[in-house]
C-alpha cells in the first residue's frame, strides 16, 4: 500500500512540475518578439470568408508604416492597441493587443488542469485502495 502511495505522489508532483514549466521558463526569457503599439486604421476592409484584414498605420521607431491588422470591420481613423514584431521587415503584419486577462486566464487554466490532474490520481488511489478491501 506505500509503495503505491508513493507512485501517486511522485506523479502528483511530477504533473505539477510539468505544468508549470513552460511558465517559469517563459518567465526568463529577457528578449520580447513583440511589443506594443497604436495603429489607426487608413483602409477598412469588410470581414467575410475572404477578409485580408484592416490596413493600418502604425509608428514604428519614428517612421509612420502600413500594415495588415489581424482583424476586419473596422472604421476609418479607428485607433487600435496592437502587437508590433520586435525585428519589423518586409511585409509588416500587426495583431490585436494582449490583455493581461488572457495571461490571467491562461495561468487559471493550467491551474485548473493541475487540480484536476491530481483529483484523477487521488481518486485512482482511493478506488486502488478500496478495491483491495
Amino acid at each position: 500500500m506505500a509503495s503505491i502511495l508513493l507512485v501517486l505522489g511522485v506523479l502528483g508532483v511530477l504533473v505539477a512540475g510539468l505544468t508549470v514549466w513552460p511558465l517559469v521558463t517563459a518567465s526568463g526569457q529577457s528578449e520580447v518578439a513583440e511589443r506594443r503599439g497604436t495603429a489607426v486604421v487608413v483602409e477598412p476592409r469588410p470581414c467575410g470568408p475572404r477578409a485580408a484584414g484592416d490596413v493600418v498605420e502604425v509608428t514604428i521607431d519614428g517612421q509612420t508604416r502600413r500594415a495588415t491588422f489581424d482583424g476586419c470591420g473596422h472604421t476609418r481613423g479607428q485607433r487600435l492597441e496592437v502587437m508590433v514584431p520586435a525585428r519589423a521587415a518586409g511585409k509588416l503584419r500587426v495583431t490585436p493587443a494582449k490583455t493581461e486577462l488572457s495571461e490571467l486566464d491562461a495561468l487559471a487554466w493550467r491551474t485548473n488542469i493541475v487540480l484536476i490532474t491530481l483529483a484523477a490520481v487521488a481518486g485512482g488511489g482511493y478506488g486502488i485502495l478500496l478495491g483491495r478491501r
